[in-house]
């Protein structure tokens, strides 16, 4: 928070606890963003394209990381998030980096978008925000 946003009442944050959360191109973002040294680490679901991923893993070594994909998205084949998650594991150990990879859609959404609502499903588990708060 700024100077003017804590005048306005914005509240102290903890700078070492700044996380990003991002879905489909917010996680293609987030990634990008994490490579940052202001962010700590991040969650990403449906994670796209990212540009050159040897260089985004090299940036993101050491961070904790926790990726969600589904083996059925019809948005963003999950070949790409595998790719991502085996250049970070070469660069990080399992204890910053973590991958969720479901075989099917877990909120049952079908159609053009079956496979992509994995957003949806990593918010709803009450362990990520343990793991980012740990």
């Amino acid at each position: 928070c700024s100077p003017a946003g804590r005048k306005a009442g914005c509240p102290a944050v903890d700078e070492q606890r700044i996380f990003l959360f991002g879905y489909s191109d917010g996680a293609s973002v987030g990634v990008q963003l994490a490579t940052n040294s202001f962010f700590r680490g991040g969650v990403f679901a449906a994670v796209g394209g990212i540009g050159d991923i040897g260089k985004v893993s090299e940036k993101l070594q050491g961070k904790p990381i926790w990726i969600f994909h589904s083996a059925d998205d019809r948005v963003l084949p999950v070949q790409g998030t595998d790719v991502l998650v085996e250049a970070l594991r070469r660069v990080s150990g399992p204890e910053v980096l973590r991958y969720t990879r479901y075989d099917h859609d877990q909120e049952g959404v079908t159609g053009r978008l079956q496979g992509h609502s994995v957003g949806i499903t990593a918010s709803k588990l009450p362990e990520i925000y343990d793991w980012m708060l740990a």
